[in-house]
C-alpha cells in the first residue's frame, strides 16, 4: 500500500453493506478490455471488487486507511485524489458517488487535474454527478438498494447548491444518517466548461438520466 496525506474518514459500515447497482457493468463495457482502471475514492471497494470479479486489473485510492483495509484483489494507494500523481497512465479512470459536485471550485478543479493527470491518451474518465434537476422538487423520496432503504428529506436548492439529509437503513445491519450541506449541482453546460479547463474533452453521455459521462484528453 502507498501511503500519502490523510483526511478523516467516513461512514465505513455504510460503505460495506452498499451494493453495486450497474456501475461495474457500465464501467467494464466503456473501458477497453485489458486496460487498468484507477478508481479514485474506491471507499471499501464497492466497486473494485466488482471489477476484479469481471478481470480487471484495478488500482485503488482512498484517503482514508480504514476504508482501504476492507479492499482485497486490487493494487491500493492511500491518498487524497487531488494530491495524487502516480506516474502512470491508466486506460479508465473513475470519479463516482458525486465526488465531482464537490462545492470548492479550486478542489473541483483539481479532481478533474488528477483524473487528468493519469489517464492516458486512448483512454476515457467516467464520471457520476448529480442529477442537474437534484433538489428542485423538495419532496422526500424513499427507494432501495441491496436490502438498504434510503430515504432523502429536509430537501432544498439554493442556486446550483444542494442541501439534503440522506438516511440509509440497513435493518439489523445498521443506520446511518448523510447530511449534504451545498453540493455543487453541475448543469450540461457547467460540465463542458468544467472539463474544459481541466484540459478534458466530453465523449458522452452514458446513461438516460445523464448522470454519468465519459470524456477524454483534450
Amino acid at each position: 500500500m502507498t501511503r500519502a496525506a490523510l483526511d478523516a474518514g467516513a461512514p465505513l459500515g455504510l460503505y460495506e453493506i452498499l451494493e453495486p447497482a450497474g456501475e461495474p457493468e457500465l464501467i467494464h463495457r466503456e473501458t477497453r478490455e485489458g486496460e487498468a482502471i484507477l478508481d479514485l475514492g474506491c471507499g471499501t471497494g464497492r466497486i473494485t471488487h466488482a471489477l476484479a470479479a469481471l478481470g480487471r486489473r484495478v488500482v485503488a485510492v482512498d484517503m482514508d486507511p480504514a476504508m482501504l483495509e476492507h479492499v482485497h484483489g486490487a493494487e491500493t494507494v492511500l491518498a487524497r485524489i487531488e494530491e495524487l500523481d502516480l506516474g502512470r497512465l491508466f486506460g479508465g479512470v473513475l470519479l463516482m458517488s458525486n465526488l465531482v459536485n464537490n462545492p470548492d471550485d479550486e478542489r473541483r478543479h483539481a479532481l478533474l487535474l488528477a483524473c487528468r493527470r493519469h489517464v492516458s491518451a486512448s483512454g476515457v474518465v467516467l464520471v457520476q454527478r448529480l442529477h442537474p434537476e437534484s433538489g428542485l422538487d423538495p419532496t422526500p423520496t424513499e427507494r432501495e438498494l441491496g436490502g438498504v432503504i434510503i430515504r432523502t428529506s429536509d430537501v432544498r436548492r439554493e442556486g446550483p447548491f444542494l442541501y439534503v439529509t440522506i438516511d440509509y437503513d440497513g435493518g439489523a445491519r445498521g443506520s446511518w444518517s448523510v447530511r449534504l450541506e451545498g453540493a455543487r449541482v453541475l448543469s450540461d453546460d457547467d460540465v463542458l466548461a468544467e472539463l474544459g479547463t481541466a484540459r478534458l474533452r466530453f465523449l458522452r453521455w452514458l446513461d438516460p438520466e445523464r448522470r454519468w459521462f465519459a470524456a477524454a484528453p483534450a
